[in-house]
């Protein structure tokens, strides 16, 4: 008989930054409601590009073969903004900004926080906290939904 697969939450951002705090308040959900599953990125340990590297390893190491769910608040097209985005191969942490850091999962979900015009780390800075918390809770919601 084959092992199940465990389901692990990778939650990427900052709370430093209001629009990038999506992931770690989605990460403490997660946490608080005891999902079944691994949740990493939390407003307390936060996954960041200072040591997204160093999870990465620990992902190959300990979750080899396992589903990983990346999360992350990127930016879009105006008319895509408070929308979820679910989609196969995971995300890219960062790119909105152009970093190469690479995918990140199997599967993506990315909630669309801002456009994808002018300054966007002054959107991300300047984001409202209650509609980011507002998406954080629907991709809650989402993820609890779906039998794993």
């Amino acid at each position: 008989m084959e092992k199940k697969k465990n389901v692990v939450f990778v939650c990427v951002g900052t709370p430093k930054i209001v629009g990038d705090s999506l992931g770690p308040l989605v990460g403490e959900e997660l946490r608080k409601r005891n999902v079944n599953a691994y949740v990493y990125g939390t407003r307390r340990r936060p996954i960041t590009a200072l040591n997204l590297h160093g999870y990465r390893k620990m992902l190959n190491t300990y979750h080899r073969g396992d589903i990983v769910v990346a999360i992350d608040a990127t930016m879009g097209n105006l008319e895509d903004v408070g929308k979820l985005k679910v989609v196969e191969g995971g995300l890219r942490p960062a790119g909105a900004f152009r970093k190469n850091a690479g995918r990140l999962g199997d599967i993506g979900i990315m909630a669309i926080v801002g456009e994808r015009e002018g300054d966007m780390l002054l959107q991300l800075k300047t984001a409202d906290p209650a509609f980011i918390r507002r998406l954080a809770d629907d991709v809650v919601d989402l993820l609890i939904s779906v039998d794993y």
